[in-house]
């Protein structure tokens, strides 16, 4: 490999200026190319990363003419969901590494088949998490994982977002090419950060979704069962006014709490049945964050272990999937792994 991650993108939307705003922190990485189906969105933004725009060498209509003719390292995949599988598969056989947008995938035999993939051919799959490279969170992690306010037993998580306006007549509300609505976009990035603090095998997942006449799921709250004994409940509303988030990890001596950017932290007080000892903690307190781009490229070059892993991604898409079947079916369903 040449000393620098030479990268490719498959597909080039909007949520690419956040990657290359990542990107242009981490000295190892060259962007070499751009493909979506609207060669005039690839064009735009390879002349905001600095590329000479050039159709055929920079810039492509079809990502698997860019695999062809321009040497890569790497692919950042940012196309719709249902699209996924077949760009990652490719790419790994054409011994190329992934970082892909959440989801991973749509189906739990699409992740099986990408870690199988990449599995046969030693390359790197990462999934784009954010959360869990952001200092609150991993904060909030070293807390459960040292055990410093006993077991974990209880997990609450939300987000809202206006996303059933803002994404109206676009591909994420077509179920061919999203896989889902809003609990298979954003509630993907809320379901992965329950499952990470949960650290055990999820079993079984009751549900109830409504479309609010869309034609994808909007509203969805989603009760998750855990094989330790620990349950989650994860409620995603597309039909906000706006974006919000919060989560609340129950332990056995205290609680950890993320609401807007801030952790809190309650512990028992041993003298007091029903009191506790709140306090905020200081971003001095918590641990250096970092960003899925830059991990990516540590991952790759060998100087960082892979926290994003598709093995982690196959559960939140066996989540979601039994999330579905359970509002279909109207009973508690097993989680299929």
């Amino acid at each position: 490999m040449s000393r620098k991650v030479r990268l490719g993108f498959i597909g080039a939307g909007s949520i690419t200026g956040m990657h290359l705003r990542n990107l242009r922190e981490v000295k190892e990485a060259k962007i070499v190319a751009f493909s979506d189906p609207n060669i005039d969105s690839a064009k735009r933004w390879a002349e905001e990363s600095g590329l000479a725009v050039k159709e055929g060498k920079t810039v492509f209509a079809d990502w698997r003419e860019m695999l062809d003719r321009v040497d890569l390292d790497a692919v950042i995949v940012l196309s719709p969901h249902s699209f996924h599988c077949e760009q990652i598969v490719t790419a790994l056989e054409r011994g190329l590494h992934v970082l892909t947008e959440k989801p991973m995938v749509v189906k739990v035999s699409e992740a099986k088949k990408v870690i199988e993939t990449m599995r046969k051919t030693g390359k790197v799959v990462m999934v784009s998490y954010q959360r869990r490279f952001m200092p609150q969170f991993r904060f909030i992690r070293e807390q459960i994982v040292k055990g410093n306010l006993g077991e974990l037993k209880f997990i609450e998580a939300f987000v809202g977002q206006g996303w059933q306006r803002g994404t109206a007549g676009t591909w994420r509300q077509d179920p061919k090419l999203s896989g889902g609505g809003f609990l298979m976009d954003t509630g993907s990035h809320i379901v992965d950060i329950t499952l990470w603090m949960a650290q055990a095998k999820p079993v079984q997942v009751t549900a109830t979704i409504t479309n609010n006449g869309a034609p994808v799921e909007i509203n969805d709250i989603v009760g998750i069962q855990f094989a330790d004994g620990k349950i989650a409940s994860v409620v995603t509303v597309g039909s906000a006014i706006s974006f919000f988030e919060h989560h609340t990890f129950v332990c056995e001596e205290g609680v950890l709490r993320y609401e807007y950017g801030k952790v809190i932290v309650g512990k028992r007080l041993p003298d007091k049945p029903w009191g506790a000892e709140w306090k905020e903690v200081e971003q001095s307190e918590m641990p250096p964050g970092s960003n899925p781009n830059r991990h990516f490229i540590d991952v790759v070059l060998g100087r960082a272990e892979n926290e994003s892993p598709p093995e982690d991604a196959l559960k939140v898409i066996a989540v979601t999937e039994a999330a579905y079947k359970s509002a279909k079916l109207g009973q508690a369903v097993k989680v299929r792994l």
